[in-house]
């Protein structure tokens, strides 16, 4: 069967441009068309294009596109930013917990200058951090193979805060990096290209997601919700 996603379009990128600028709600009701059109249309298809291979990763991810896929008004009571958009649209495939930032999830986010994907947890509590370290104290040569794809990957990056305070272990510089994180994020970052704009953007995910698989295998054995 033929992708649902055909690609997202300048029109998509140009609309976040001008939402930059004029970030109000008269602006946003005139041009709401433009949003449903070249942005969240082209985001449900994408969501609907990768489900069946993200169901055969996790068969626990929901997957269904107004449950993964972002709204773009934003909840000002608890932040500092005030305009009452995103400039910036994400699908996050999760499974059906709590508090779903303390989990492993596949991501993609989309905005005006720049498209990311990866995997990780938003926020990992303290004690799957500790059970995540020990795990990896139990058997450092597996979380080497775990994370060798990661490592040899020309796009993908750990991005995560690190602790102040050192923590000790006996472990080599690969492992001490990820040792020392708060919370585990693999990203790649990109600047709009002919992927974004075409149906290979759903080839590229499947083969990238399939890569963090054992990854995210290895994460979901360390949380403790």
């Amino acid at each position: 069967m033929a992708t649902l996603f055909q690609g997202f379009t300048p029109q998509g990128l140009k609309f976040f441009h001008n939402l930059n600028a004029n970030n109000h709600r008269d602006w946003f009701a005139e041009h709401r068309e433009e949003y449903l059109r070249f942005v969240a249309e082209p985001m449900k298809q994408l969501v609907m294009s990768l489900a069946p291979m993200i169901s055969a990763l996790d068969p626990l991810v929901i997957t269904a596109p107004h449950r993964t896929v972002s709204r773009i008004y934003r909840d000002t009571r608890f932040s500092n930013d005030k305009t009452p958009y995103r400039p910036r649209i994400w699908f996050a495939f999760k499974r059906e917990v709590e508090y779903w930032t303390e989990t492993p999830t596949y991501f993609f986010q989309l905005e005006e200058k720049e498209y990311m994907y990866g995997m990780g947890m938003y926020s990992a509590s303290a004690a799957t951090m500790r059970c995540f370290r020990s795990m990896i104290d139990d058997d450092p040569e597996r979380f080497l193979r775990i994370i060798e794809p990661v490592r040899k990957s020309k796009t993908f990056k750990l991005e995560t805060d690190q602790y102040k305070r050192r923590l000790p272990n006996k472990h080599p510089v690969t492992i001490d990096a990820w040792y020392q994180s708060k919370s585990i994020a693999v990203l790649a970052h990109c600047e709009p290209n002919k992927t974004l704009m075409s149906p290979k953007l759903v080839n590229l995910l499947i083969e990238r997601f399939v890569l963090l698989k054992p990854l995210y295998d290895f994460l979901w054995k360390a949380v403790v919700l």
